[in-house]
């Protein structure tokens, strides 16, 4: 078991040559966001740049990628054809913007091209029907698509024999879960986690996935991710204080962060982060080095400026440069 320390970090930078281009710096394609959460896409968009990654596809919703494209001219989107709700031909229609499982039709080009997929930030994979909370009354007949269930299933089966890191975060990992645990007639085949795939859960969502307490694993955080690595043959970062990163073999502490991170968002931009030196054609367990320990950092370096009380995830994107400077300062 080792600590992160600011001397490794930088030895494991990747190099930034003169003679590069943005594709000498890698493609992700970032599946995230959804009707209620278009911020985590934005956030797990541009952490990614912010890290060096040369080109950042997000493919989502259609009102995903136009908020995003409304925020920032930096994020190439890539709108996904969305399926709506079926109900009674005197209701007017909603659109809850889950979207189809034949996406993965249209996908198929990027992520044969992708240096790194990034699947979960915001996605809503498992409920879709938030804004039906605005009727008072029953809308008899009506039927709502499951969130991006059927889509995330249609993705991961066509991701299966994925070589590149595919990285799996936030409601993603809930389904994952559900399919382990909680199987139904729905799933014609088994599908597991791709070769070279890392996943980035808070203790809960860990919990899930192993069927196992959530204090027991916060009694024994190395162990429970460490098991994790082994049992479901990937790598996991187990969030938190002094987050774990474990490929079941090796295992590494992080030693920088405050509660300034405790806060919605900040983990999208860390599985941007990730992406992003993934792209750079970082190890999977040296991007989750490089992610988790710049991600610290900046949390700590925005506190010194905004206080603990007062980050915002969105202010992590300006620190991440700020992090790495500091990093590459080391030496001097």
């Amino acid at each position: 078991m080792n600590t992160l320390t600011l001397e490794y970090i930088n030895s494991i930078l990747p190099p930034r040559p003169d003679d590069s281009h943005k594709m000498t710096f890698g493609q992700v394609l970032n599946i995230a966001g959804s009707i209620h959460y278009r911020g985590a896409a934005y956030l797990s968009s541009l952490s990614a740049l912010r890290v060096g990654a040369g080109y950042v596809t997000l493919a989502s919703s259609p009102s995903v990628c136009d908020s995003v494209s409304a925020q920032t001219p930096n994020v190439v989107t890539l709108p996904l054809p969305s399926r709506q709700a079926q109900q009674d031909i005197d209701i007017k229609d909603i659109n809850t913007q889950s979207i189809a499982p034949q996406a993965v039709l249209q996908l198929r080009g990027k992520l044969a091209q992708a240096s790194v997929i990034s699947i979960g930030s915001g996605l809503s994979i498992s409920q879709s029907t938030d804004q039906l909370n605005h009727y008072p009354n029953p809308i008899n007949g009506l039927i709502v698509p499951d969130g991006n269930s059927e889509f995330f299933y249609a993705l991961l089966t066509e991701i299966q024999a994925n070589t590149h890191p595919v990285i799996f975060d936030a409601d993603a990992l809930n389904f994952m879960s559900r399919l382990l645990h909680h199987p139904t007639s729905t799933v014609q085949k088994p599908i597991s986690l791709t070769k070279n795939s890392i996943i980035t859960p808070h203790p809960k969502e860990l919990s899930r996935l192993l069927n196992v307490d959530v204090n027991m694993i916060q009694a024994q955080r190395v162990h429970f991710a460490s098991l994790a690595a082994k049992q479901l043959n990937t790598l996991v970062v187990l969030k938190g204080k002094h987050t774990v990163i474990s490929d079941g073999e090796h295992v590494f502490i992080n030693p920088t962060g405050n509660s300034a991170l405790a806060k919605a968002g900040t983990g999208d931009v860390l599985t941007g982060m990730i992406a992003g030196f993934c792209a750079q054609g970082v190890s999977p367990l040296n991007a989750a080095c490089l992610g988790v320990y710049l991600h610290g950092l900046a949390g700590e370096l925005a506190a010194n400026e905004l206080s603990q009380y007062g980050v915002l995830a969105s202010d992590l994107l300006e620190y991440i440069p700020k992090a790495i400077l500091r990093v590459l300062n080391a030496d001097n």
